[in-house]
């Protein structure tokens, strides 16, 4: 891969983004609202204070502010719950969770509520907390706070464009540095087993083992009929296969949401997160696969990566070969296209002795 040109971005005056912003804070620690406080009084911020989150939703039915920062363990109404409520009752105010909670399925949870960035306490450097604050207040404001999930926050892309500056957050270092949380928080943002979309069904299996990084699968449903999915063994690397498989899978999102009514395609999607992983350090080459799946057509794309697997369908089996790894050039590899689907197929492949994967797709004719 080539030199990186991602840094961080360099300290600068907030006062754009800070102007006549009101940031709420709740948390039940007295000590760090006040330090935080602090800070964000003298960066330019207003600032109004919650205790716990039943008292931070009082606070907003008094006066909504333009972004909040939240603990997730908190007494009377805790982090996740005031979240949801949060997530549910105002759902373009972003959330920023602050917290010391060593359990990453709660950090998942979170996530699936729409947090724009997760910052571990005790933190080290506040210059984490003002960028994250700044840049999801210009996200905000440029109206795409609400398209943004917490990925597309570690890794900012726009337009599927990846600028030659790209900042690169913090998280993804850390991550790198912590295998264990990596590990924890690569599987609790595997998404539901099992979908539907009109009369078709999906489920997939990950059978694989607890001492290694998992695979990982995820997927999306798109309004013209298509289900475009991935799968990223984050094992392929040994230090760098977490953050690799995050940036793929914020990548992967970014490129469905500026999408709008036009199709996917298999080699834009692996072009764009080709050209993203080429932009940051801690990305290295992974085994990978791309599929997409069109149901008005009745047919499924795979575009291999790295990764050897089978198809299938009630009449014909068939071998799609590997091809070189995702970071390696893959949108050279060839794409197996218009597979019929039929009323059903499955899409499978095995590592001997550590992981299996299935994916099957069917009409449900009841």
């Amino acid at each position: 891969m080539h030199n990186k040109v991602c840094k961080f971005p360099e300290e600068e005056p907030l006062a754009s983004a800070a102007e006549q912003k009101l940031i709420m804070l709740v948390d039940d620690d007295p000590v760090f609202r006040n330090i935080t406080k602090n800070l964000l009084l003298a960066q330019g911020y207003q600032v109004v204070e919650a205790e716990d989150g039943l008292e931070g939703l009082k606070r907003l039915r008094e006066s909504v502010p333009d972004l909040v920062l939240c603990d997730l363990s908190m007494p009377v109404l805790d982090g996740l719950e005031f979240v949801e409520e949060v997530s549910l009752e105002y759902p373009s105010l972003p959330l920023i969770v602050v917290s010391a909670t060593e359990d990453i399925s709660d950090v998942a949870k979170a996530l699936r509520f729409g947090i724009k960035d997760f910052l571990p306490k005790p933190i080290s450097n506040h210059r984490h907390l003002t960028n994250s604050i700044e840049n999801t207040l210009l996200d905000s404001f440029d109206h795409l706070s609400d398209q943004r999930d917490f990925a597309t926050q570690w890794f900012r892309v726009e337009n599927g464009d990846v600028p030659e500056e790209q900042e690169l957050h913090w998280h993804l270092r850390y991550l790198q540095k912590n295998p264990n949380a990596a590990k924890e928080l690569l599987h609790a943002l595997l998404p539901e087993t099992d979908a539907s979309q009109g009369a078709w069904r999906f489920n997939y299996r990950l059978l694989q083992s607890i001492d290694m990084m998992p695979m990982v699968f995820d997927y999306a449903w798109l309004i013209n009929g298509q289900l475009a999915f991935y799968l990223v063994d984050s094992n392929s690397h040994a230090s760098d296969g977490a953050p690799t498989t995050l940036l793929v899978r914020a990548l992967f999102h970014d490129y469905l949401r500026h999408l709008k009514n036009f199709n996917a395609d298999l080699k834009d999607i692996a072009y764009l997160v080709e050209k993203g992983l080429s932009c940051s350090e801690p990305a290295s080459p992974v085994n990978a696969l791309f599929g997409l799946v069109d149901l008005s057509a009745g047919s499924m794309s795979i575009l291999p990566a790295g990764m050897d697997s089978q198809w299938s369908n009630s009449v014909i089996t068939q071998h799609i070969a590997a091809g070189v790894p995702l970071g390696e050039n893959c949108v050279k590899n060839f794409i197996t296209k218009d597979l019929p689907i039929d009323s059903g197929c499955r899409l499978s492949l095995s590592r001997l002795g550590s992981s299996s994967f299935s994916f099957d797709l069917y009409k449900d004719v009841h």
